[in-house]
């Protein structure tokens, strides 16, 4: 489990311009359903009792946008019919025993031309493609209005061969009118998070990717403390984790961080 947990709490009042109502995507994974195939406006996006693969061109965790990103918005109620806005989220991947699952957290998220707001998005349905990425749809409002909504999206993820997550996608209104959002080839990389696990015998062990050469361990007996000191346990690199092994006892009173080497912004 991880050691610290990032929460938000989301307080967004109904915006006027949208639209809630019959849903076409099911709420639950793991209920039946006919197999249906909606296209509206160029957003199409097919449903139905599949074989859900584990995801294994992603690894699960925490990745996030870089910092510039935008997306463009078009619809008939968007000011000019289209704009670029800009655009930053916090996706985790988790690979699941049925079928892998996507939850994002989108602070500047938009709909109908409308002022950006807070949005948690969860994924209804994921898969791995033919070519390796890997697709998820669901709701992109549910969790603002849990009756459904026809907002959906379909967002497609494949890894490059630098390491780092492309994003492609379309979420858009599946009723009456034209309203959608084109993520292209935006850029994700992973989050600097941490993981602990037991080893038994009084030890548990602490990791986190590869990927985070520049980051050091460290250590302090209260969150609020200016006495941060950095972890002089050894580090072992097993595929693409570093860990270290830490006497429970001790890990217990203590809060643990990543710092990045040079910078001031830590990550636990």
């Amino acid at each position: 489990m991880n050691n610290h947990w990032h929460r938000l709490s989301l307080a967004v009042a109904r915006p006027s311009h949208v639209r809630s109502g019959p849903y076409f995507m099911p709420r639950h994974a793991h209920k039946p359903f006919l197999k249906l195939c909606i296209c509206v406006e160029g957003l199409c996006i097919l449903v139905g009792p599949r074989e859900w693969p584990a995801c294994s061109a992603l690894e699960p965790g925490a990745y996030q946008t870089l910092p510039g990103a935008t997306v463009v918005e078009r619809g008939d109620r968007v000011p000019n019919e289209s704009r670029i806005v800009p655009f930053s989220a916090i996706l985790t991947f988790d690979g699941g025993e049925s079928q892998p699952s996507l939850t994002a957290v989108i602070p500047n998220a938009v709909v109908e031309g409308g002022d950006p707001f807070a949005l948690t998005v969860r994924s209804s349905f994921g898969a791995q493609l033919a070519d390796g990425s890997c697709s998820f749809t669901g709701d992109y409002l549910l969790d603002i209005y849990p009756s459904g909504t026809q907002y959906l999206f379909h967002w497609e993820f494949s890894e490059s061969t630098n390491g780092v997550v492309i994003w492609n996608g379309i979420t858009g209104w599946a009723g009456g009118h034209y309203w959608q959002i084109a993520i292209s080839n935006l850029t994700l990389v992973p989050r600097a998070q941490l993981s602990i696990a037991s080893l038994g015998a009084g030890s548990v062990q602490i990791g986190w990717a590869t990927n985070f050469t520049d980051y050091v361990l460290e250590y302090a007996p209260a969150l609020s403390s200016d006495g941060w000191n950095i972890a002089t346990n050894a580090v072992t690199t097993r595929g693409n984790r570093h860990t270290v092994s830490v006497d429970a006892d001790a890990a217990c009173l203590r809060f643990y961080r990543l710092r990045k080497l040079g910078g001031r912004s830590p990550s636990g």
